[in-house]
């Protein structure tokens, strides 16, 4: 007899040992048990998390001679057939190579006949969002309207690739990834059934491996039980499929923190030389990051950790070193890498710049830190220094006067938005004029109707401020921005906050009017002419250090 994969041999054959779907399982089991059975069923969800497994088991339980029956015999003649793929009742589809218009045809034209043993006709397509349009066409009339004795039951990993049509005609059920726990769970029970002898850790490092299918886990498993005989341990477990060790990854999250760029090109080098691809380690290496990143902001469920405790707690030794900002920016050149490989750069020597850039990349440092190290008498700012790593060797004194930028933004330091320190003015209050209003009266109170505004919108007065009245008639006040202002003007022109201006308009003004925005060469403010509470130069007079920093960050004031 040949031999039967272990994914094969420990197929689920009842609801009852598909794992981690309880979901699922749970109504279906009662929608048999009240006799509310659908016409067509949509599984969706990563692959090996059973959706196949899971409509063959309900069309042995629509199907079992004891039946209908929430929880199939598995032993009538029936039940075995359709565990072995043989019943003349249950058709399985692949439309990956079975989605034309001529195969859908043939498939309307047999539903018609009756099954033959059964009291159902069921059709399980799989991948069915690999159908093309005109057979999703074809299949419309028959899925809306289906003869009593026909079910649908479609699966698939990308829903979203399905037409609406056919979505609103289906039941649907989204399948979970199965949890890193439960996966290792089942791969101890498999092991113990043959007879294996499996390092928990072993375990472990495969339901990681397998990404939430349990198939995957099951096959890794059947791989291992032939290149370890009887007996898998971790090390034969990381050789065989090719995953990098925690311990390895701490040395070079702990080298890159430590800002030893040397220790770090080192270690890839070694792992380069056994045999490891750079690609998988920027995988596992981003991985890390994101459990370190979990840990540092208070996770300690073992299971969303994916890590076992000792592992945890040596992890552990590097948070005190790095914030969660910083691992952000690991996340932001890891993905550059990715794309970088994709672009067709080499691996390997992508990779090493990487490295490089990760290991001598400076701390970030909040605006406010930013701001305790300013000195007003002399105009300089001194940005604190990052600290060395408590374990490597002491990093160099670096003399840069500017901070690292990378390019990106994760909160800290931001580029464009700075917030003057100068205290606020007493609230303005409305404009209380009794004469008729004329352009000169509106211009000469629009900084005050500016200000007006930053107390009840902040959001139009960063906009507003960049305009000036220009002129004033029949109850139609039109004001300017210059063309370099396109996005200020695209936001003012909006329906609602034009609407919302003309309010405060008559609130401040006491007079009712119509707004017309307008836009040229030579409309509204130039930065030179910005109000005083806006204006750079005015608002840092006598703070040479603030203007420098305003300078360095390339800021724009919103308000102060």
């Amino acid at each position: 007899m040949s031999y039967l994969a272990l994914a094969r041999k420990y197929r689920p054959g009842d609801f009852e040992n598909i794992i981690s779907q309880h979901h699922i399982t749970t109504t279906l089991k009662n929608a048999v048990k009240l006799g509310r059975i659908s016409h067509a069923y949509l599984f969706c969800g990563p692959r090996g998390t059973g959706k196949t497994t899971t409509a063959r088991v309900l069309s042995k339980a629509l199907n079992c001679e004891k039946g209908p029956i929430p929880e199939p015999c598995g032993e009538c003649t029936v039940c075995i057939e359709i565990a072995r793929c043989s019943s003349p009742d249950v058709f399985e589809i692949d439309a990956a190579s079975n989605r034309g218009i001529d195969d859908i045809r043939e498939l309307r034209e047999n539903v018609r006949y009756a099954p033959v043993g059964g009291r159902y006709k069921i059709y399980i397509i799989d991948e069915v969002h690999r159908l093309t349009k005109e057979a999703f066409d074809a299949l419309l009339k028959t899925l809306e309207e289906p003869p009593a004795h026909v079910i649908f039951i479609f699966a698939t990993t990308e829903p979203q690739a399905l037409p609406p049509t056919i979505l609103s005609r289906t039941q649907r059920y989204d399948f979970k990834r199965i949890p890193v726990s439960s996966l290792a769970e089942a791969i101890n029970s498999i092991a113990q059934k043959e007879g294996l002898i499996i390092d928990p850790d072993a375990a472990l490092m495969i339901a990681k491996k397998a990404d939430g299918s349990l198939r995957d886990a099951i096959s890794l498993l059947d791989q291992l039980s032939s290149f370890s005989d009887s007996k898998i341990d971790i090390a034969g477990a990381a050789e065989i499929l090719g995953i990098v060790k925690t311990e390895f990854l701490f040395n070079v999250t702990l080298a890159l923190t430590a800002h030893d760029t040397s220790k770090a090109l080192s270690l890839f080098g070694d792992f380069v030389k056994s045999g490891g691809d750079s690609q998988e380690l920027a995988e596992a290496l981003t991985g890390y990051v994101r459990t370190l990143l979990l840990i540092k902001n208070g996770v300690e469920d073992f299971t969303i950790l994916e890590m076992e405790k000792n592992e945890i707690e040596q992890a552990k030794e590097i948070l005190d070193d790095i914030e969660s900002v910083d691992l952000l920016r690991f996340f932001t050149i890891l993905a550059d890498y990715k794309q970088t490989v994709k672009s067709g750069q080499d691996p390997r020597f992508s990779f090493e710049a990487a490295l490089v850039k990760l290991s001598t990349m400076d701390r970030a440092v909040t605006l406010e830190d930013l701001l305790k190290n300013h000195r007003p008498d002399s105009g300089n700012y001194n940005p604190p220094s990052a600290p060395a790593g408590p374990i490597f060797k002491e990093r160099n004194e670096r003399k840069n006067t500017k901070p690292y930028n990378s390019g990106f933004n994760h909160g800290f330091a931001p580029a464009r938005e700075y917030a003057s320190p100068v205290e606020r003015k007493n609230p303005v209050e409305p404009l209380k004029y009794q004469g008729d209003l004329s352009i000169d009266i509106i211009s000469e109170n629009w900084d005050d109707f500016c200000s007006f505004i930053s107390q009840e919108d902040k959001a139009i007065f960063a906009h507003l401020s960049l305009s000036m009245p220009s002129q004033f008639e029949n109850d139609i006040l039109k004001i300017g921005m210059d063309d370099s202002h396109k996005f200020q003007f695209e936001q003012l022109s909006k329906i609602g906050n034009k609407k919302s201006l003309e309010k405060h308009l008559k609130k401040f003004f006491s007079k009712e009017m119509k707004l017309n925005i307008i836009q040229g060469p030579n409309e509204g403010r130039k930065s030179g002419d910005l109000p005083g509470n806006l204006n750079p130069e005015k608002l840092f007079n006598g703070s040479p250090g603030l203007k420098k920093l305003f300078d360095l960050m390339d800021g724009e004031i919103l308000t102060q």
